[in-house]
This record gives structure tokens, C-alpha cells and sequence, in this order.
């Protein structure tokens, strides 16, 4: 799956309320209430997920994540962004409305 076109680095990210995730070991499960199904990330989707619980742009998300791990910076950068824009089309993480950021 490739990278939302629409997505830019300054793009507000934050986790759906009508998610209730769990961590298992180096993973989290999340289930996403409305639609009844459950999703599962490793060590670095779960850390995203972590991150995504209040709201943070794209560039904050792999900023923090290249911090965090031994991985190439442009690479960081487009594999947080393919898993950002799966949470945003699987309705796990939206884009707040300004407003509610007040």
C-alpha cells in the first residue's frame, strides 16, 4: 500500500476514539469498536500507535521514530507514512478538526 498523496509532514495525526488497544509483549492489538476488527502491529507500528494517542504531526511521528531506532532517515520517513495512511484509511487515526485542538 502506498503513501496518502494528501498526507504532508505537517498533517495532524491522532487515534480514533472508537479504538481500545492492549499491548502483548512488542506488540499491539487494536480493535476498531465500530467495525469489530482487530489489528495487529509490531515493536514499531506499536510505538506509532503510542505516539498517535494524542495528537502529533507526521514529521513529529518519524522524527521520533528515527530517533528511536537504527534505520535510514528517508526510509523511516516513507514507512511511517504508509503505516500513517493505512491507520487513516482503516478509520484507526484521524485528522482533528483545528478546532478541537484548542
Amino acid at each position: 500500500m502506498s503513501s496518502n498523496p494528501n498526507l504532508s509532514d505537517s498533517t495532524t495525526i491522532v487515534a480514533s476514539e472508537d479504538c481500545l488497544s492492549t499491548e502483548i509483549d512488542d506488540e499491539s492489538v487494536i480493535l476498531h469498536i465500530e467495525g469489530g476488527t482487530y489489528y495487529g502491529f509490531n515493536r514499531v507500528g506499536a510505538d506509532i500507535w503510542n505516539i498517535v494517542q494524542e495528537p502529533h504531526t507526521v514529521e513529529e511521528i518519524y522524527e521520533t521514530i528515527f530517533e528511536a531506532y537504527d534505520v535510514d532517515k528517508d526510509r523511516c520517513k516513507m514507512d511511517v507514512r504508509t503505516l500513517v495512511s493505512e491507520l487513516l484509511e482503516l478509520d484507526l487515526v484521524h485528522t482533528p478538526d483545528p478546532q478541537d485542538e484548542v
